[in-house]
């Protein structure tokens, strides 16, 4: 099964390369996430969006993620919404993790702060829809960013990424400050 997923998942990313994409890496105290986003159909009222992702601690603890997006812009609103779902893949320690989250992200962007912007974002996986070794999974965070160029964002922001884990304690995969680097093309 997971051979057809990853053919499928690659079969939709190579199909995009001439849409909008974007490269995004998160570098914290003791975490690296690398996250690749592609615009995979246009439409009027917003945009549907694939994402796979990479994250990595000095634990060895492995975070992989792939998700599908809708997201909302609008002239008149200085707001970015983005909704939709994200599979997680994990090991943790001896874990072997899976879980299907839903959730989204918001950015407040107006054009009077000159290319600042505040955001936040929440996905959550409760019990029945995680598998493997655990019970649910949450992600959170806020961050700031500034946009240097059109095409490169900065960010300033906290994440924190918990996993309930099957007859065990919690896990924390990340927790803490991260700065970031957006590149758009």
């Amino acid at each position: 099964m997971y051979p057809r997923i990853i053919l499928l998942v690659s079969a939709l990313f190579a199909s995009n390369v001439s849409s909008a994409a974007e490269f995004n890496i998160q570098l914290g105290s003791d975490t690296a996430r690398f996250m690749y986003l592609t615009e995979a159909f246009g439409q009027d009222f917003g945009r549907l969006e694939l994402e796979a992702g990479f994250l990595y601690n000095e634990n060895s603890d492995k975070l992989l993620n792939a998700g599908l997006l809708v997201r909302g812009e609008s002239v008149s609103v200085p707001l970015i919404v983005s909704i939709g779902g994200r599979a997680y893949y994990a090991e943790v320690a001896s874990y072997k993790l899976g879980a299907i989250a839903i959730g989204g992200d918001l950015l407040l962007s107006p054009e009077s702060w000159g290319g600042f912007g505040l955001g936040a974002f929440f996905y959550t996986a409760p019990g029945i829809v995680s598998f493997s070794d655990a019970e649910g999974l949450t992600e959170y965070g806020v961050y700031t960013n500034f946009q240097v160029t059109p095409q490169a964002r900065m960010s300033l922001g906290y994440k924190k990424i918990n996993v309930s884990i099957k007859n065990a304690a919690d896990a924390e995969i990340d927790k803490g400050a991260y700065f970031g680097l957006n590149i758009s093309f």
